[in-house]
């Protein structure tokens, strides 16, 4: 007979839903039926099907075999190297470089954030202690932009960020270097509405409400560099709001300049657009996570973009 001991991750679940999860190769109506017959007990004793589970049940198994840990089995056995900013029992920071998918796309792709981030995370706490929970992100980049992503180690912090993040108690800013002179500061808004067959975001009637700030911080005549807010985060967001402007983003293939993506690419061996999500700031936790209130978080602005803004702007920092 296993055991499995609950804790703040499964808790507050029906145990049928945490069984399906747990349960991956067992049908509905097998897990069902054990439950029933008492070959899963809770706490030693049968149970129904929608008891709740709280922490440090000891759910029990007779004549059942399952892995519990095959998520985490997963995980590629030499992903690349991680560059933690901040971590704690309950989060991390990382600082995702450019070139890097934010989660796998298909099962050939072994090395992305959210395989290094969980390696790190087992090779510096051990395994997860949790049979259906494994760190997930709470924000996400596309794999041509660098920058803080923020990931949760367990199932409250996860519903904690998401939390802060969708009531705009995060705030996120971004580096970008853009085609032509901007405004000293605008407001871009809109509908976005993603086009699955492009996979571009297009301005139009029928789309999601989309807010952006931007304000300059230099410019030289003939291309700005802006310090950029996401109000709401849709896909592409900043890319398409900059672009449909007449201000594309440097290095973006799909909304940006060729001819002139062409020459950075020659000139500096640019292979991704000038974007850097480059500050994170918790405004104001309010809930279990309130020691980070106030806390902010800073990439490092890569090598190629350091070498941009020295030659277009004579700088390398804001």
């Amino acid at each position: 007979m296993r055991e499995i001991r609950i804790t703040e991750n499964e808790s507050g679940q029906r145990l049928d839903r945490f069984l399906r999860k747990l349960m991956k190769d067992s049908s509905l109506s097998e897990i069902y039926k054990g439950i029933r017959k008492g070959n899963i007990k809770v706490n030693g004793k049968k149970s129904k099907e929608n008891y709740m589970l709280d922490v440090d049940d000891i759910i029990s198994f007779k004549n059942f075999e399952f892995e519990p840990e095959a998520a985490v089995k997963k995980i590629a056995n030499k992903p690349g190297n991680i560059n933690v900013v901040y971590e704690d029992e309950n989060i991390i920071v990382v600082d995702k470089p450019a070139g890097l998918l934010s989660h796998p796309q298909s099962s050939k792709d072994n090395d992305t954030l959210i395989h290094r981030i969980q390696l790190h995370i087992q090779s510096t706490s051990g395994p997860t202690l949790s049979p259906t929970f494994s760190p997930s992100l709470c924000n996400r980049l596309d794999r041509n932009t660098a920058g803080l992503v923020i990931a949760a180690k367990n199932y409250k912090s996860l519903k904690l960020v998401n939390e802060m993040i969708r009531d705009r108690r995060i705030k996120k800013l971004y580096l970008c270097v853009v085609k032509g002179s901007t405004d000293s500061k605008g407001e871009i808004s809109g509908f976005l509405k993603k086009d699955e067959k492009s996979r571009k975001a297009l301005i139009e009637d029928g789309g999601r409400e989309s807010v952006t700030y931007y304000v300059k911080m230099d410019d030289n005549g003939q291309y700005s560099l802006l310090l950029v807010e996401l109000v709401t985060g849709r896909f592409h967001q900043i890319r398409a709001h900059l672009s449909g402007i007449g201000h594309p983003i440097i290095g973006d293939v799909k909304y940006g300049d060729k001819k002139i993506n062409d020459y950075f690419k020659n000139k500096y061996c640019l292979d991704h657009q000038l974007l850097l999500a480059y500050m994170i700031k918790v405004e104001d936790a309010s809930n279990e996570l309130d020691y980070l209130s106030n806390m902010t978080w800073y990439s490092t602005i890569p090598e190629i973009c350091r070498n941009v803004l020295k030659d277009l702007f004579n700088r390398q920092t804001l």
